[in-house]
């Protein structure tokens, strides 16, 4: 698998890994403290963070709102910086399931993120940086 395909592989497996809540496994994708902004949709600062607490977070969010969610990647581009560092644009649709009160119904996110992946020492990829835009 050329760097290309395996960073395409990383991205894609952390919108998947979500939607399966297997939160243990989506840390291996960052790197020891990503830069994450999520302003445009949760309104907290953008901010370096360790992975645990972003994971840990999303764990807590998607836990306590949601009973089941869907991202879907309806674009992915990769532009190569140099041999260790990419750049990746996504267009996103995240379906979140909320049962509140007895109702059930569907909140859709749509938007874009902007990775970051730099090359580790082993070869593969990680997030180093992840920035969500609300459209």
């Amino acid at each position: 698998m050329n760097d290309k395909e395996m960073i395409k592989e990383v991205v894609n497996s952390v919108a998947q890994l979500q939607d399966m809540k297997q939160w243990e496994r989506l840390e291996e994708y960052f790197v020891e403290r990503p830069f994450i902004d999520t302003k445009s949709l949760s309104g907290e600062l953008p901010a370096i963070i360790p992975r645990k607490r972003l994971i840990d977070g999303w764990s807590r969010e998607i836990g306590s709102y949601f009973y089941a969610t869907r991202h879907f990647i309806r674009r992915l581009a990769v532009r190569m910086q140099n041999s260790r560092r990419a750049k990746v644009t996504t267009t996103v649709e995240n379906v979140h399931y909320v049962a509140d009160r007895g109702e059930r119904y569907a909140w859709t996110v749509r938007g874009s993120i902007d990775y970051i992946l730099v090359k580790t020492a082993n070869g593969g990829w990680k997030i180093s940086q992840m920035i969500f835009k609300l459209q």
